[in-house]
């Protein structure tokens, strides 16, 4: 018998005992049409789109400067904790996100965000076009972070 042939229910018995293959398993992070605190995204401008994505490290006990994103994006967290915070106060102006949460960003609307104890590690998705800032600074009054915990912003109503 040919060697091959000898070698062929042995190959066959060992590619039995493999295990098959794991299928790919996908989870929805984040499917909304509106940021963390309810406000509906605009629509999407008419020019080539372009996608940017940032991977953001952020220090323990940092506040970041006040900004806005003229472009839709969201965030997610690699590792930390994150706390975002509107300039505008009141009712839902603030909420904290921990490892493996995602975050809807605001569009058009100042806020910053802070660490506390830990560092945050953030993932970020631009959907904007090209030639486009992602990202503006706004030059403001600088205003401590709030010492009251601010609630998961998971819990926040988006009302999809």
């Amino acid at each position: 018998m040919h060697r091959c042939a000898k070698a062929l229910p042995a190959l066959l018995a060992l590619i039995a005992a493999v295990p098959a293959a794991h299928a790919a398993e996908s989870t929805t992070l984040l499917k909304t049409t509106r940021s963390w605190d309810g406000t509906p995204y605009p629509a999407y401008p008419s020019r080539q789109p372009q996608i940017t994505v940032l991977r953001i490290v952020i220090p323990p006990h940092s506040t970041l400067a006040w900004h806005h994103h003229p472009v839709i994006n969201a965030a997610y967290v690699l590792k930390g904790a994150l706390t975002v915070e509107k300039r505008a106060e009141g009712p839902g102006s603030s909420c904290s996100l921990a490892e493996g949460e995602v975050l809807p960003e605001l569009v058009g609307q100042v806020h910053r965000g802070y660490t506390g104890e830990q560092g945050t590690t953030l993932i970020v998705f631009y959907a904007g076009t090209g030639g486009e800032d992602i990202t503006v600074p706004d030059v403001l009054p600088e205003r401590s972070p709030p010492t009251n915990p601010a609630p998961p912003c998971r819990t926040l109503p988006r009302q999809d």
